[in-house]
């Protein structure tokens, strides 16, 4: 998928019933969700970055943290709020894109989390990380598969404690349940009809298991939690 394209809300409308595919065959968020609840506490104010389909928004909220959803995506908010009523809670919808947040609102929450969701701002990931400093919020949890410089971080900001960093391998895989739902997603990925040779090259890379077309996948997940000293 190309960069420029990933960035724009218009993508992500488009995108988002491949996301919600893909989120429900996998286990991806699991290992985020423990260490975010080991985080938090009742009462705790979280302001998430680009929540999707609210897959870390509702375990905070099962945990009685006041969560507000920042998800400028109206397809993802559809689900979000779909996701609300099955679970039978509510929640804080922000439709806003996060280059629209000032400082002080940022500031008025206790926790700031973005996962896989920072590097899609205009900013990208170290230029919204300065501006999630700079609002001195009192704690930070990131996950990414980017790269970035931690060393600078805690240079330009010595009032914040890199208090956890953790990073592993986790699956990342696609499962369809058809040749054509295959097809489809990709012509979606790449924004124009699939040539003969890249189905029969995608259907080369798939295995059938569990019912599904699988195409295995796997990322490296970084974990990040700063705490803003007294």
């Amino acid at each position: 998928m190309m960069i420029a394209e990933i960035n724009k809300i218009s993508y992500w409308n488009e995108y988002a019933k491949w996301y919600k595919l893909w989120r429900e065959h996998n286990n991806y968020h699991e290992p985020i969700k423990s260490f975010l609840l080991k985080f938090t506490k009742p009462c705790t104010k979280v302001l998430d970055i680009g929540a999707g389909d609210g897959i870390l928004s509702f375990p905070l909220i099962e945990n009685e943290c006041n969560v507000t959803a920042l998800e400028p995506s109206q397809s993802m908010q559809s689900y979000l709020l779909e996701n609300a009523r099955k679970n039978k809670v509510s929640i804080s919808l922000d439709s806003r894109r996060f280059e629209e947040l000032d400082s002080h609102e940022i500031s008025k929450f206790d926790l700031a989390l973005a996962c896989n969701s920072l590097h899609l701002t205009e900013y990208g990931i170290e230029c919204s990380l300065n501006k999630i400093f700079d609002s001195k919020i009192k704690n930070v949890f990131l996950v990414t598969e980017k790269i970035f410089s931690i060393e600078k971080f805690q240079g330009l900001y010595p009032e914040y404690a890199l208090y956890f960093s953790y990073s592993y391998l986790c699956e990342s895989s696609f499962a369809y349940h058809c040749p054509k739902e295959l097809f489809a997603h990709w012509k979606c990925k790449y924004k124009r009809k699939l040539f003969k040779w890249e189905k029969i090259k995608l259907l080369s890379m798939a295995t059938f298991e569990r019912k599904h077309l699988w195409l295995k996948d796997y990322a490296v997940v970084n974990i990040f939690y700063w705490r803003r000293r007294e």
